[in-house]
């Protein structure tokens, strides 16, 4: 395939069709969970927070804050191994939530869980967000855990070997 860049190898397509895959999925998951959007980030080889994706331009925007300032609910999350829920990013105390609700406007409330690859450590951080300020109920906390697994699962699934290599491999 060849494009304005020059050629495309097959890998840059199976890039844009896992993109794809990641983008719906995180669509999908705003359904489920009744929230305005929600955003991926993964640690890099050097254990870095980064942007994978979000299912709104706000929720990108609110990665790339927590990105660059190396700090957030994505950050915390994974620090403490299990879901931070914020409720008013523009209420939360300290400088770095100030510099996050003021990139990320107009997302409010925050809740981020950890992703674990294979029943590791936390890989990243899948984020909830509203555009308006909320208590995060025991109910959202357990859709987030779940849908963390689910992403999880996706993650693993287009890091494998394409599908056509698992059908021609079981023949």
């Amino acid at each position: 395939m060849v494009d304005d860049d020059g050629p495309r190898s097959s890998s840059d397509g199976e890039l844009w069709v896992a993109a794809g895959r990641v983008s719906r999925a995180l669509r999908s998951m705003a359904v489920i969970s009744r929230v305005d959007g929600v955003a991926l980030m993964l640690a890099d080889d050097q254990g870095r927070l980064r942007a994978v994706g979000g299912s709104t331009r706000e929720g990108l925007e609110l990665e790339y804050a927590q990105q660059f300032e190396r700090a957030g609910p994505a950050h915390e999350s994974i620090a403490v191994d299990r879901p931070v829920a914020v409720t008013d990013l523009q209420r939360h105390a300290g400088d770095v939530y100030e510099h996050l609700a003021r990139r990320a406007m107009p997302v409010r409330a925050v809740l981020s869980a950890p992703v674990h690859l294979r029943g590791g450590a936390a890989a990243g951080s899948l984020n909830f967000y509203k555009y308006l300020p909320c208590r995060w109920s025991g109910d959202s906390i357990a859709i987030a855990q779940h849908l963390a697994r689910t992403a999880a699962d996706l993650l693993v699934r287009l890091a494998g070997p394409p599908e056509s290599d698992h059908r021609s491999s079981s023949r």
